[in-house]
């Protein structure tokens, strides 16, 4: 078995349409990966001592997670053992919506590691993540957090190359102060709204959010380490043409004015190879197409060739390995769907 077959048997089942309100109380670690798993996101995690022996027994967790559309706002504590989380393109793969986790640490400490930066972040700031990149995060042994998880289109029409201030600490201020009292606040009366008032509480909550990471990345913008930026440029390429078969690293190198043996390398740090990150735009296009054509037009034929996949057979496949589902099971579940 691969690490990635491994990892795929570890984590939960995705599940496709989130409650508006789930909360938890357990000293069971996997009832507690099966609520991050369908709340927040797909990650492989352990619970660790601090002399890092396995542990379930003291551990204990309680957490709330509110939805409204595609917001989701949570609050979790833990405590006795260390949350050390991971998240590949096994899990990314399980997620099929993009989003982007704001971390607001109450108490304790985190510690991420994503897009080739490391950084901690404490009680008092803020800290970013996007869900469609591969992560390392660990949690201290007490912690209590709250989490703000918004689309990614929601995101990126407010924040240019929101990737660049992913894995960064925001600095304390005022404004983050007041996202933490608004957060917090949401949080504990959510229960008591109706679901137009959550919708637009936590649109006004996560539009505060951005507004204090703005700020970080005006700060951060010009102080971009280069190779973060070469990476992101050429993520970015590969998202705008993804549905060219023709399109190779060494293209994206020469559009990029690289050269290949760095751009092998910068993905290699990233933690996908450009097959597997190519791959991962092609595939996430096609699902899209899926469910959002209509089924009595759209042709699992030209969804392929849209999406960049020269070969039909070849694209059933790797969409079958990646979701579980095959490409004209989609558009059937759509067609019961519009009958019902």
């Amino acid at each position: 078995m691969t690490e990635t077959e491994s990892r795929q048997r570890e984590i939960a089942p995705h599940v496709e349409s989130r409650k508006a309100f789930d909360e938890l109380q357990t000293q069971d670690a996997n009832a507690y990966l099966r609520f991050i798993s369908a709340n927040l996101c797909n990650v492989s995690a352990k619970v660790q001592r601090d002399d890092g022996v396995v542990t379930h027994a003291r551990f204990n967790a309680h957490a709330r997670a509110f939805t409204a559309g595609d917001f989701t706002i949570l609050r979790i504590k833990t405590e006795g053992g260390r949350i050390q989380s991971v998240r590949t393109s096994a899990e990314i793969y399980a997620d099929t919506q993009r989003r982007y986790t704001i971390s607001m640490p109450v108490a304790g400490r985190v510690e991420l590691k994503q897009l080739g930066r490391e950084t901690g972040c404490s009680p008092g700031s803020m800290i970013m993540m996007s869900g469609s990149e591969p992560l390392s995060f660990r949690k201290s042994a007490e912690s209590d957090a709250l989490a703000v998880l918004l689309p990614a289109d929601f995101v990126e029409a407010r924040i240019i190359k929101a990737e660049d201030i992913c894995s960064r600490a925001s600095p304390a201020s005022g404004l983050q102060r007041l996202v933490y009292t608004s957060a917090a606040a949401l949080q504990d009366g959510a229960a008591s709204m109706t679901p137009d008032e959550l919708q637009k509480a936590v649109g006004i909550v996560s539009e505060l959010v951005l507004l204090a990471l703005g700020n970080l990345a005006d700060v951060r913008s010009s102080a971009s380490p280069v190779r973060s930026a070469n990476l992101m440029r050429a993520k970015r390429i590969i998202r705008a043409r993804c549905e060219d078969s023709e399109l190779t690293l060494e293209g994206v190198a020469n559009e990029c004015g690289l050269s290949l043996r760095y751009m092998h390398n910068l993905f290699q740090d990233d933690g996908r190879t450009f097959r597997e990150y190519i791959m991962y735009e092609r595939l996430r296009r096609a699902r899209r197409m899926l469910e959002v054509g209509s089924p009595l037009t759209t042709r699992v034929t030209e969804v392929s060739l849209a999406s960049g996949f020269s070969n039909v057979s070849h694209f059933s496949t790797a969409f079958r390995r990646a979701f579980s589902v095959a490409p004209r099971d989609v558009l059937r579940k759509r067609t019961r769907l519009q009958g019902e």
